[in-house]
C-alpha cells in the first residue's frame, strides 16, 4: 500500500506533463497576401463539333501578380495588357466542403480605352503558405471552358 501513493502520484504527475503542451498550429493559411504568377493555363473545347479547341500557357513574369488585400479587393496584372481590380469573397459549398473565391471583377486594358465587367468564380485546389492553385470550368453554348491558374509567395 505505501509503494501504490508514491507510484500513483508518479503516474499522475506524468500524465499532467505529457498531456499539457501548446498547440503551435498557426491557423489557416490566409489567402491575402501578394501572390506571383507561375501559370495561367486554359483549354477552351471550340464551338460545337465545327469549332477547333484552343490550348493556351501563360507563364509569368516578375511584374504578375494577385494581391488579396484583407478588406477583400483584388488587384492583379498578367502580361502587359491586363491589369483586373475585383472584390472577392470566399465561400464553402455544403455539399464538398470545397471553398471558392467568387470574383467581381472589371478588366482594365492598359493599350485602349475598352473595360469589361462581370464575375467569375473560382475552385481553390492549394492553399499552403506558398502555393495558390485555383481551378474554373464554365461550360458556355459556345464549348466549356477551363483554367487553373497557379500562384506562390
Amino acid at each position: 500500500m505505501k509503494n501504490l501513493i508514491p507510484v500513483s502520484l508518479i503516474l499522475i504527475i506524468a500524465l499532467a506533463l505529457f498531456s499539457c503542451h501548446k498547440d503551435h498550429d498557426a491557423g489557416p493559411t490566409s489567402l491575402v497576401g501578394n501572390w506571383t504568377v507561375v501559370t495561367d493555363s486554359t483549354y477552351n473545347t471550340g464551338i460545337g463539333t465545327s469549332g477547333p479547341p484552343s490550348i493556351k500557357k501563360y507563364i509569368g513574369t516578375a511584374a504578375d501578380h494577385f494581391d488579396f488585400t484583407s478588406n477583400g479587393k483584388l488587384y492583379a496584372r498578367e502580361g502587359t495588357f491586363l491589369v483586373d481590380t475585383a472584390d472577392y469573397t470566399i465561400t464553402t459549398d455544403n455539399l464538398t466542403n470545397e471553398q471558392k473565391i467568387n470574383l467581381q471583377y472589371s478588366y482594365i486594358y492598359s493599350y485602349g480605352s475598352t473595360s469589361k465587367s462581370g464575375s467569375s468564380s473560382f475552385d481553390i485546389r492549394t492553399l499552403t503558405d506558398h502555393s495558390l492553385v485555383l481551378t474554373n470550368n464554365v461550360i458556355t453554348p459556345g464549348g466549356a471552358f477551363y483554367e487553373t491558374l497557379t500562384l506562390q509567395k
